[in-house]
């Protein structure tokens, strides 16, 4: 249930990111494309629920064009907008 609430929110552009997804973002050379990309076409690998807060979710894709594996970790508020926590490009 969780995966089609984030690609919805990320089709609707009702998505939001923390500063401190931005400032990995910008650290990793990525782009608001690259990030709405794996929302909409990243596997999800783990939903990580012991956070009072609410689950949080990791998903994993490429960015568009390139070999660049990234991970987005990711949460739904209850006004149904999906926050972006934070951004990273993984190693090869």
């Amino acid at each position: 249930m969780g995966i089609r609430r984030i690609r919805r929110a990320a089709r609707e552009g009702r998505y939001e990111f923390t500063l401190h997804a931005l400032e990995e973002m910008d650290e990793d050379c990525l782009t608001d494309a690259d990030v709405r990309h794996v929302l909409l076409q990243g596997k999800l690998v783990r939903e990580l629920t012991n956070d009072p807060r609410g689950s949080r979710y990791l998903l994993l894709g490429r960015a568009p064009g390139s070999n660049l594996n990234i991970e987005v970790v990711c949460r739904l508020l209850p006004s149904s907008l999906l926050r972006v926590i934070t951004v990273y490009a993984l190693e090869a």
